[in-house]
């Protein structure tokens, strides 16, 4: 409806213009105009892709050119500058006719800059819908509401009682305790993380905890403890999951009906992956227990060429400090904008807590 309606008024402008002012003024002005326009567009699109060579080329593109080419250049302005350039070299224009086209993209990109030709909201609305990208964003927040914001808070009494009971010396270091939360590329997620890499064995389940949720009554969540083997056989304790929601992108890359491809799902995998950050990192309960891991699993490629990617994907976070690593909160993904309004704490919340054995 909006496409017959802007229609109808554009050829009900070229007709006046055309009654007005005659078929060869109106046929210099439109190619001036459009020329114009379209090399502003052109511009913009290069501007945009510079920034996103330069700063995030590596990690949202894995330095793929093929990859950033796909993404920005919208062929529709190329084939409109392409056009009118055409039709600008078959008329007969003047110095200052020339300056004025290259006025009109400088004022289109000055504009674009100013936001003043950003999409609004209903078109935003439309986009996300029609291409499927507010999927990514609802699964991370439900990720986050349903489930981490549940259990993280109580993870660091669940692993003291487990110490507790047990009596061994598993999770000795604070600083293992936390969830490693695997972010695979791929949205590959196996059942069992044994089939992925034989370096990795299951040790053990935390005590369960239980709550009350949706009508659900005792629900249980629990978490499991893997050991991580290096190349000199030694084991290395931790709690290992993967981001569950991701398996709901890879069906739904595999679903036809879904109208959602595996372009569409590495995207997605991004995003989800920034958002999930961006929530994680204002949520206090949750600060210092958890740590997610990207995995840039290559299209499911990943174990067949290294069958212990895995255990050395863990193994890297596991060995190093946190900020010494390029974990979540270190890598840039897709541009999402932070709200700057949101309050941040000025300090991280003090560990009060100690060992059993230490009381």
């Amino acid at each position: 409806m909006s496409f017959i309606c802007v229609a109808g008024i554009s050829a009900a402008v070229l007709l006046a213009a055309l009654l007005y002012f005659g078929e060869d003024s109106v046929y210099k002005q439109a190619t001036m105009l459009g020329f114009g326009l379209s090399l502003g567009a052109t511009l913009t699109q290069l501007c945009l892709f510079a920034e996103e060579w330069l700063h995030h080329s590596a990690s949202r593109y894995n330095g793929s050119l093929s990859k950033m080419c796909k993404v920005f250049f919208n062929y529709a302005p190329l084939s409109a500058l392409l056009f009118f350039a055409l039709t600008a070299g078959c008329a007969q224009f003047e110095a200052c006719q020339w300056i004025s086209m290259a006025m009109a993209s400088m004022f289109f990109v000055l504009l674009k800059l100013c936001d003043v030709l950003s999409p609004t909201q209903i078109e935003v609305t439309h986009i996300c819908e029609n291409q499927k990208k507010n999927v990514a964003h609802g699964l991370a927040w439900s990720f986050y509401v349903g489930y981490l914001k549940l259990v993280l808070p109580k993870l660091q009494t669940s692993i003291e009682s487990y110490r507790c009971q047990q009596k061994n010396n598993i999770l000795v270091h604070r600083d293992s305790w936390k969830i490693y939360i695997l972010v695979p590329v791929s949205a590959y997620i196996p059942d069992q993380l044994e089939d992925m890499d034989q370096r990795i064995t299951f040790y053990d389940n935390l005590n369960e905890t239980t709550m009350d949720r949706a009508g659900v009554r005792s629900r249980v969540y629990k978490h499991s403890m893997y050991a991580v083997y290096d190349s000199q056989k030694r084991p290395h304790y931790c709690l290992v999951e993967y981001a569950t929601p991701l398996q709901t992108l890879f069906q739904m890359s595999h679903d036809s009906s879904a109208g959602f491809g595996v372009e569409d799902r590495y995207q997605q995998v991004l995003v989800f992956h920034q958002t999930l950050k961006n929530i994680l990192e204002d949520s206090t309960e949750c600060r210092n227990r958890y740590q997610l891991i990207l995995l840039d699993d290559g299209c499911d490629q990943a174990a067949k060429k290294d069958p212990h990617f895995l255990s050395k994907e863990i193994l890297k976070h596991l060995q190093q400090p946190d900020n010494d690593v390029e974990n979540l909160s270190r890598i840039p993904t897709l541009m999402i904008s932070d709200d700057g309004d949101m309050p941040r704490t000025l300090m991280n919340p003090t560990e009060n807590t100690y060992l059993c054995s230490e009381q």
